[in-house]
């Protein structure tokens, strides 16, 4: 159900205390284990005719690298911004499951509708015990189908691609039957972004590259791209298919520190509103 409080949501400024510092953006800052911050920014959605608060969290990387303070620091964000919609794209685990019940603990507590994909890590260590998990704290798993979040003539299409990393996504299946319905959608994977948006999906949220974990200008876009082959790094990216957002999301599944403002720990969010294309507005 849309918010019809929408425009009095609560405002980023609201929930986060934390002061903003430009000359961080690039370098200056290993931000270590400092809690995740919340970014905001508005969307528009072509030929769709609604509006929608949507909060976005992605790896979570439940684990003995993530202090689970971090994780519900993230959930408390989520909740102070009172969402129509939480989406989470995947990776909620780290190198095994240990760590599994705390998933259940920090999901639960995030009210209303939650939809999520897996991502690689979680197919690595167990995908039916993370499914599970999730499923306790009535969180909605969904691989390579869509479903419609509202009523009405405004209900939005969710696109829920499973994993491109560990081939267990299925553009053709999670699309189909979308006859030309504008369409949002959610993949791990980033570079699965213009693939969706070929299938009527034009904006499209993930996580995965966690921002590049250590952001030094210039040189961390060109190794991942050069030698990893990863178009789309950090934040926002418009192009003439459609838009993706890269979330560089919470946790860590290898080691626990982050440098630079486009990988540090976030949680987006997103005002969604019909309307012709332009870029984002705010994010990063």
């Amino acid at each position: 159900m849309q918010n019809p409080d929408w425009h009095s949501t609560p405002t980023v400024e609201a929930i986060d205390d934390q002061p903003h510092d430009p000359s961080q953006l690039y370098g200056g800052a290993a931000w270590g284990f400092a809690r995740p911050r919340p970014y905001h920014a508005r969307i528009t959605l072509p030929d769709w005719t609604g509006r929608m608060r949507i909060a976005h969290l992605t790896d979570m990387h439940f684990g003995s690298v993530t202090p689970l303070s971090l994780q519900r620091n993230a959930a408390a964000l989520v909740i102070a911004s009172r969402p129509d919609l939480t989406v989470l794209t995947g990776d909620f685990v780290a190198r095994g499951l240990g760590h599994i019940e705390r998933l259940t603990e920090v999901m639960q507590a995030i009210p209303g509708r939650k939809l999520a994909v897996l991502g690689n890590h979680d197919w690595w260590s167990g995908s039916q015990r993370v499914r599970d998990a999730l499923k306790a704290a009535d969180v909605e798993v969904i691989c390579n189908q869509w479903t419609l979040e509202g009523q009405g003539q405004n209900a939005l299409p969710v696109v829920c691609l499973d994993d491109l990393g560990t081939d267990h996504h299925d553009i053709h299946a999670a699309t189909r039957g979308l006859a030309g319905r504008p369409a949002l959608a959610l993949s791990h994977n980033p570079e699965a972004a213009p693939a969706l948006w070929a299938a009527g999906a034009s904006v499209v949220l993930s996580g995965h590259t966690h921002g590049g974990q250590f952001y030094v200008r210039r040189w961390t876009q060109s190794l991942y791209q050069s030698l990893l082959r990863v178009h789309y790094l950090n934040g926002f990216y418009a192009e003439d298919g459609g838009q993706v957002y890269v979330n560089p999301g919470v946790g860590s599944s290898i080691v626990p520190w982050r440098y630079g403002r486009p990988a540090q720990r976030c949680v987006a969010i997103i005002d969604l509103k019909g309307g012709p294309f332009k870029p984002p507005d705010g994010g990063y």
